[in-house]
């Protein structure tokens, strides 16, 4: 402690960091005494390291010579990346001079960060290769540093990567409702770490015998889209108790899986509550392969920019006015006779949602329907030879037993296809 007797009176005043870097006071005295040693000086530095109360200093710090930590000057060098492993990347760099740290050397501080999210990752001072975690399916920047007790020096220069697809996290939200004496409709959340580009959906279904699954059972579905979201099992027996798996599927493989117990009771019809759906033009529906090949062998900015292949013009009374792709490219008429996707999308929040459906659909202005087969496994139907280029007034019945309920009507816009394609040389 600094001997009362030698203190002059000073003004002092309240330092506060969140992290004390460094906090200086100057204080001239004649003398100053420190644990019984003189330290002659008129202009000392003192770090403070205490509150200061009714002008009494309670407790302080002396930091003189070769103790004082300062910035480090020297950034390592050589960074490079060298390899990927599983969700790792491995990276080196060449060590520091130990004097270029001026103070204890902790080691070095690893920054890898993308467009959206950024981590920091201490390393001891005798590691200068390590492995890191990276953001996957971005582009990477990652940047090395030295810290000693109070600083970080400065930064190497960046290395950046296009890291690849892992796996996708697992589906938070996974729930069954009952469809009936045979079947449910199951509904999850998408992955809310993607990973790259999601394909679709494993569905996994087996038996349980008592508190354990037959392996053997195990029976798998493919869903494919990324943005559907459920899914009906069929041909389940009542009183029986099944394992129900989902997970997401991106180019990388098939993410962690969430399971739930199913088990049915029986069940009397009655009248189903009102459903509603959805509608896809010009739908065709593609396995897991044909994804692959389709969305996986193309680079992050061609996943990102539209799908040319498959474009759709809304007709137009002024089409003479339609703007094409540049003078390379020639646009073709295709057939208004397509397949239609209907997807049933049953009131899960009744008492009962039905147990299958059917559609009526017509063109607009015409007096009758026509009138679908039921959908008794799927929760959704293909309409073939449906003519886009007309307006069609469409209508989802849902069924259960003896009983009838149908949707709100939805109209179709008349769609005029259109495709390019580049010209020869």
């Amino acid at each position: 402690l600094i001997s009362p007797r030698t203190t002059s009176r000073q003004r002092w005043f309240e330092i506060s960091f969140f992290v004390w870097v460094y906090a200086t006071i100057f204080l001239d005295c004649t003398l100053c005494v420190l644990h019984s040693q003189v330290i002659s000086s008129a202009r000392s530095m003192i770090p403070l390291g205490s509150w200061v109360v009714l002008g009494y200093l309670l407790r302080t710090t002396v930091y003189c010579g070769s103790n004082r930590e300062l910035i480090p000057l020297e950034a390592p060098g050589n960074l490079t990346y060298v390899d990927f492993e599983d969700r790792d990347v491995l990276i080196k760099w060449d060590p520091v001079d130990p004097a270029s740290v001026r103070g204890t050397f902790r080691g070095y501080l690893v920054r890898v960060w993308n467009h959206a999210l950024s981590q920091v990752y201490a390393i001891p001072p005798d590691v200068t290769s390590t492995a890191i975690q990276f953001f996957p399916y971005s582009r990477n920047f990652i940047t090395v540093a030295v810290r000693n007790d109070k600083y970080v020096g400065p930064r190497s220069q960046a290395v950046s990567f296009e890291a690849p697809q892992t796996e996708p996290n697992m589906p938070q939200l996974f729930e069954h409702y009952v469809l009936g004496n045979h079947s449910v409709l199951l509904q999850w959340s998408a992955p809310t770490q993607p990973n790259g580009v999601l394909i679709g959906y494993d569905v996994y279904c087996a038996e349980m015998r008592g508190d354990e699954v037959d392996e053997r059972s195990t029976i798998r579905y493919f869903i494919s889209g990324s943005e559907n979201l459920q899914a009906k099992l069929t041909g389940l027996k009542a009183e029986t108790k099944y394992y129900v798996q989902v997970a997401g599927v991106n180019c990388a493989g098939e993410g962690d899986r969430k399971a739930i117990e199913v088990e049915l009771e029986a069940h009397e019809p009655y009248p189903p509550s009102m459903p509603s759906f959805r509608y896809k033009i010009d739908y065709n529906l593609t396995d897991k392969e044909e994804m692959n090949r389709k969305r996986c062998n193309r680079t992050r900015l061609q996943n990102s920019l539209q799908d040319w292949g498959d474009p759709y013009v809304l007709t137009n009374k002024e089409q003479d006015k339609i703007v094409t792709l540049g003078s390379k490219k020639e646009w073709s008429h295709t057939s208004c006779l397509v397949n239609t996707m209907i997807k049933w999308i049953p009131d899960v929040n009744s008492n009962n949602p039905g147990e299958y459906f059917y559609v009526k659909y017509r063109i607009k202005g015409d007096p009758e329907y026509i009138k679908s087969t039921p959908q008794f496994d799927e929760d959704y139907m293909i309409l073939e030879n449906f003519n886009a280029c007309v307006n069609y007034e469409v209508i989802l019945v849902a069924v259960d037993g003896e009983y009838e309920t149908e949707s709100e009507m939805q109209e179709t816009p008349a769609i005029m296809f259109m495709h390019y394609h580049h010209q020869r040389y």
